[in-house]
């Protein structure tokens, strides 16, 4: 399980101490000994405090994606966009515009960590968690009117992780503009989305 913050800010010490170290080794080489070290403490006590070394990362991105996602939603009110279909198109770019600027973000979704970074964050029960808290406010009444169930909501939001993983992380994508991003988007995803939303598709078979 991902370490936990505690009250007396014990744990958000590590984190910041973790953090501070992939900034200045690089994920792939920051080890236990080193967090332990950043944060003044032995091995020992930061295995008792926080788990092992993937909760600590794990830990460290869940804390980046709650911030990341609270600036969204400010973003996305100041701006006045309401529509739900608008307000995904708008926060998936502002997420991925972020992923890559956001130093942590960055330093994990990286070059030669990307694939082990992705691999655990789109496993990572708390992410989904935080794109399900911005997205059900999106899709309340198609779960209302029985248009999505619990489970297509689920699907949905980690379709949009992976979407947004995959246009932050994966190297070599060509130095694509933002306006081509949401161009894509708009073209592929948001048809999909919109369809699910209003009752025009609905999938007819679940694995």
């Amino acid at each position: 399980m991902p370490a936990q913050r505690r009250p007396d800010g014990e744990v958000d010490e590590i984190l910041d101490a973790a953090s501070e170290c992939y900034l200045r080794l690089g994920v792939s080489k920051t080890t236990a000994e080193d967090i332990a070290r950043a944060a003044g403490i032995s091995r020992a006590t930061l295995y008792r405090r926080c788990g092992s070394h993937e909760a600590i990362f794990l830990a460290v991105l869940t804390r980046e994606a709650e911030e990341m996602a609270a600036d969204a939603e400010s973003h996305l009110d100041r701006a006045g966009v309401v529509e739900p279909a608008r307000r995904i198109l708008e926060g998936m770019m502002y997420s991925i515009g972020e992923i890559r600027n956001r130093p942590v973000h960055a330093a994990a979704f990286g070059g030669d960590t990307a694939a082990w970074a992705a691999g655990r964050a789109i496993r990572t029960d708390a992410l989904g968690r935080i794109g399900e808290a911005s997205v059900r406010p999106l899709v309340a009444s198609a779960l209302a009117g029985g248009l999505l169930s619990e489970r297509d909501l689920v699907d949905l939001v980690d379709w949009i992780v992976r979407i947004l993983i995959s246009y932050a992380a994966v190297p070599g994508d060509g130095g694509r503009h933002p306006d081509e991003i949401r161009a894509q988007l708009a073209s592929w995803f948001l048809p999909a989305f919109e369809a699910m939303t209003d009752g025009a598709v609905r999938p007819s078979v679940r694995q």
